[in-house]
């Protein structure tokens, strides 16, 4: 036998380095890199982000898309399927990409049309008879009724829609009763400012194509059709949840009980504004919204749970799969409260999430991967394409990404770590304890910056001490809260729910202390104002670049996040917004005050004044120096503005006013001297924002920033009369 020793071994031959500029083999290297992403599969992980982005293309315009661009879409699908045939070595993942971005524009469009419905054309008093689908008690002696209308008189001309939602006071009917009702019906909202959430839309695809509220209280109908079956199911869902929600609020009462009830039973109502907005400003207000936490934890004290029982019986734990049959009864579980909890659109999506992480345990594959929230997000945009434009799916997605690429880069970097030994065990549940510290301390990081640039956007609040707030209040939520929460829930139907309920409220007592504390020291509220929207979209393009590939190509992300950031404040807010119906302006005077012109405002005015970075509680200093009477409303100054209310103020207020607004149509003589903005252009534009610009004369121009309606007009907003 030969043995071949080290001398016999040839030394590695010379390898020349690559010849040219540095940029290209920079671009080689990177090139490499990116190719072993894709072999490893790393490619789908973009796959949702393409049909995320067609989507948003077709929701986001003010106006529906054309014909033309619908056919442009289908072309680019099909040119992008005839760019994969070719097997071009580079172009093919690129054309998946256009090809996926194309079919989400596509399909948002297909989801829009299957979704249509009559809505209701204008704000009018009509008579409703229909059957109750549910009913939200809003305290107080008022409920808000999800009604299915089977008559109406005066019928609308293009047909009933499907749900109306009313608020009422007196008799509180149950769900899947016969009513007869006086109502005052209006079109469901539109976004309160261009660009802003759209009421509209939610609605359009919830079906429901009215709001408003009852003259009196609801009354019976008994000559109502009998309710199909449906109607019956979904009741009876309905009366389960009113039965359970009255159970813990008679147990724990307050906003710790109407916490309590909107964690078990979604039921949200009860709780007080003052602890609401505390836990807006402390950024803890996910916590009362059942989404992907909540389901996230339930899922996992019922895997681990069955899992220990089943491991406690030998001979089950040694013939059986008991981990799959933990999944798989966990995910029977996690449904059962997804449809007690209310089945709302957040949580639909967070079941969505964890019955894939479940069925990939079915299935021998990892649960917690990029992989699976990438299938997730895919089906979710197939159920639910409008999805892409929610604020709480944007958040949740971005906080689930976030966290998993950081577990993943955790669990490159950790490798296979050792025990520790023979240590001691104090030593090591020391060291257990640390390392659970250090891991909550960094997900709530991860999390808090992943979800910052929506709820910049959306809410124009930061929330500077929430990392603090969310620090102490998840391992309340994820170690005390949410196990009585389910405890309570499995031992209700036996009337034993009062022990876990007590130690929840213990828990929600505790939160909401938290809550107050961490509102009180933040500074103003945490308010900031709407960035331009480039700046929050080149930060989570940045960031998604960041998670999503592996390397030190992955940190080129941080050019677009550094970008988005370095111009948050670039932008200016507008000078002037005026009110779709013509109720209302707000206006910034030259020297940079903000002043309210017309009506009261409410909740669009809350908007209005969260956009440009004031704090809606501090309404009274909007109130200075403009007047109002019966006819108009107006203010002196530069520039001046007057809100018309009658037609016999237009006289005045168009002679001396630079701006007149008015949700009437101005006489044609009527010629401010800076702008006209009345009820024949708004019943076109919907809310109007203007930059405003003064000369040295006191001249006014006004250039539109913004409007809420396009044309043609979106399908889920009222015709145009």
């Amino acid at each position: 036998m030969t043995v071949r020793t080290e001398t016999s071994i040839e030394p590695p031959a010379y390898r020349r380095p690559a010849a040219g500029p540095a940029w290209r083999r920079t671009l080689s290297v990177l090139a490499k890199s990116f190719a072993r992403d894709l072999d490893d599969g790393r490619g789908f992980l973009w796959w949702p982000v393409a049909a995320a982005v067609g989507a948003a293309f077709y929701f986001a315009p003010a106006s529906e898309p054309a014909t033309v661009e619908l056919a442009l879409a289908g072309l680019g699908v099909v040119a992008a399927l005839l760019l994969v045939v070719r097997r071009h070595p580079v172009v093919p993942y690129l054309a998946v990409l256009v090809g996926l971005a194309c079919a989400g524009f596509l399909h948002a469009a297909l989801a829009t049309r299957l979704a249509g419905h009559p809505v209701f054309p204008f704000e009018r008093t009509v008579t409703v008879r229909g059957h109750v689908v549910a009913v939200e008690d809003r305290g107080k002696g008022a409920a808000r009724l999800l009604v299915r209308p089977q008559e109406m008189e005066p019928r609308p001309r293009d047909g009933l829609p499907p749900l109306v939602r009313v608020t009422t006071r007196g008799r509180m009917p149950a769900p899947g009763e016969a009513v007869s009702m006086l109502a005052r019906l209006a079109p469901p909202m539109p976004p309160p400012l261009p660009g802003g959430y759209d009421f509209a839309r939610v609605a359009w695809f919830a079906g429901v194509g009215a709001s408003g509220f009852t003259y009196g209280a609801v009354k019976p109908w008994p000559q109502a059709p009998p309710p199909d079956t449906r109607l019956v199911l979904l009741s009876g869902i309905e009366t389960v949840r009113m039965a359970a929600a009255g159970r813990i609020r008679a147990a724990l009462p307050g906003d710790t009980g109407a916490i309590a009830a909107a964690l078990i039973v979604g039921d949200r109502a009860g709780i007080s504004e003052t602890t609401n907005e505390a836990m807006r400003i402390a950024g803890v207000s996910h916590v009362l919204s059942i989404s992907g936490m909540h389901m996230s934890l339930v899922a996992a004290f019922l895997f681990g749970g069955i899992r220990l029982v089943l491991a406690l019986v030998p001979p089950l734990a040694l013939t059986l799969p008991i981990k799959k049959i933990a999944a798989a009864l966990s995910m029977l579980g996690t449904g059962a409260y997804f449809v007690v909890s209310g089945m709302d659109v957040p949580a639909e999506r967070s079941m969505i999430m964890v019955a894939v992480s479940l069925f990939a345990v079915l299935i021998d594959r990892r649960a917690l991967s990029l992989r699976v929230i990438a299938l997730a997000a895919l089906i979710t945009l197939t159920l639910s394409p409008e999805a892409v434009m929610e604020p709480g799916a944007q958040m949740s997605f971005a906080a689930v990404v976030a966290l998993m690429a950081g577990l993943e880069a955790w669990r490159a970097r950790q490798g296979d770590v050792a025990d520790g030994g023979d240590v001691s065990l104090l030593a090591r549940t020391v060291r257990r304890f640390a390392l659970w510290t250090v891991a909550a301390l960094a997900a709530t990081v991860v999390a808090g910056l992943a979800t910052l640039p929506m709820a910049l956007y959306h809410f124009g609040r930061l929330a500077p001490l929430g990392m603090i707030a969310n620090l102490v209040t998840e391992p309340l939520v994820s170690l005390l809260i949410m196990p009585m929460a389910l405890v309570a829930a499995l031992v209700m139907p036996l009337g034993l729910e009062g022990a876990p309920l007590a130690v929840m409220g213990a828990g929600i007592d505790a939160m909401i202390a938290v809550a107050h504390v961490v509102a009180d020291w933040t500074p103003g509220g945490g308010l900031y104002g709407r960035p331009m929207g480039w700046t929050m979209l080149a930060v989570v393009a940045g960031g998604l670049w960041i998670c999503l590939w592996r390397g030190g190509k992955r940190w080129l992300g941080l050019i677009a996040v550094v970008t988005g950031l370095a111009f948050v404040g670039a932008g200016s807010p507008p000078d002037l917004i005026v009110a779709g119906d013509g109720s209302l302006a707000l206006v910034r005077q030259e020297d940079g005050t903000w002043h309210k012109v017309g009506g009261k405002g409410g909740f669009m005015l809350d908007v209005w004044m969260a956009a440009v970075g004031l704090d809606p509680a501090e309404r009274l200093p909007l109130d200075r120096d403009a007047t109002c009477d019966a006819e108009a409303c107006w203010l002196d100054g530069r520039p001046s503005v007057s809100v018309v209310s009658r037609p016999l103020a237009f006289g005045d207020e168009c002679a001396v006013a630079a701006i007149v607004v008015s949700g009437l149509e101005a006489p044609p003589w009527c010629r401010p001297a800076g702008a006209l903005i009345d009820g024949r252009r708004l019943a076109v534009t919907g809310t109007l924002t203007y930059a405003v610009r003064l000369d040295a004369g006191g001249m006014v121009d006004l250039r539109e920033t913004g409007r809420v309606l396009g044309i043609p007009r979106r399908p889920w907003f009222a015709p145009a009369r």
